[in-house]
């Protein structure tokens, strides 16, 4: 039996790829995998959940000088001109890893649900309905957008957290994407720092292949079938229930 078909072993190497132990050739063998595998991006997804309280308790480290040139070096970008700049890469419509923000995601996302919904931070108040939640990033790395939609809902709630400039004439337009970045239409999203956009399906029929969402600058009162132009917001897309 291949290991990908063992659950057991697929959770133990994304425990491993999520913690960033998993290297050399055996972790490109997983990314590769992971791009056509939405199993494996909803296991990743898991430990970066199962993470995200850990880390949040660690102390806040400053980096090294020279970290961000070093990243970029391995990430093997071309004339880095900011400290952040690979940050952009992510935000491009072109697929681009989709778990490489997982783990930023994954430490932002209690938190922010929480300061969004005024939830105390107790044991008792982790215990959420089954829902869609994303937390969506600028290309400086400062979460922008938080998203969230119940499970069998056809509302999505969508808070403001730093706006972007929307030149007259175009819209902000949210996107569902799958493992392999493939980008879907889902709506343009309405201005605001708290509003409510309207799906003409269930949330589960509409994200249901959705490992990030994104939103990008379009025309007004266009149908796009994919995006225009680069990401303005991009993030990981989180299922808040057990996965089988």
């Amino acid at each position: 039996m291949m290991w990908h078909h063992h659950p057991r072993l697929v959770d133990l190497l994304a425990g491993e790829y999520a913690l960033g132990t998993l290297q050399g050739g055996a972790r490109r063998r997983f990314e590769k995998l992971l791009a056509r595998r939405p199993d494996l991006a909803e296991a990743v997804a898991r430990w970066n959940e199962r993470m995200a309280p850990v880390l949040l308790a660690l102390p806040p480290q400053t980096p090294a000088p020279g970290t961000w040139r070093a990243i970029e070096q391995r990430l093997g970008l071309q004339a880095p001109a900011a400290p952040m700049a690979w940050w952009r890469r992510l935000l491009q419509p072109a697929p681009a890893g989709a778990l490489e923000l997982g783990l930023l995601v994954g430490v932002m996302l209690p938190s922010l649900w929480q300061a969004q919904h005024g939830v105390p931070d107790t044991p008792a108040s982790t215990q959420l309905p089954e829902s869609y939640v994303g937390v969506l990033g600028l290309a400086d790395g400062r979460p922008g957008l938080v998203v969230s939609s119940l499970r069998q809902g056809r509302t999505v709630d969508i808070k403001r957290v730093a706006a972007v400039p929307v030149p007259p004439g175009q819209v902000l337009y949210l996107w569902s994407l799958d493992a392999s970045g493939q980008a879907s239409p889902v709506a343009p999203l309405p201005q605001g720092p708290f509003v409510h956009l309207q799906l003409g399906a269930p949330a589960e029929t509409v994200f249901a292949k959705a490992v990030e969402l994104a939103v990008s600058l379009e025309r007004k009162d266009a149908s796009p079938q994919a995006p225009s132009g680069a990401y303005v917001y991009r993030g990981l897309c989180g299922k808040l229930w057990r996965v089988p």
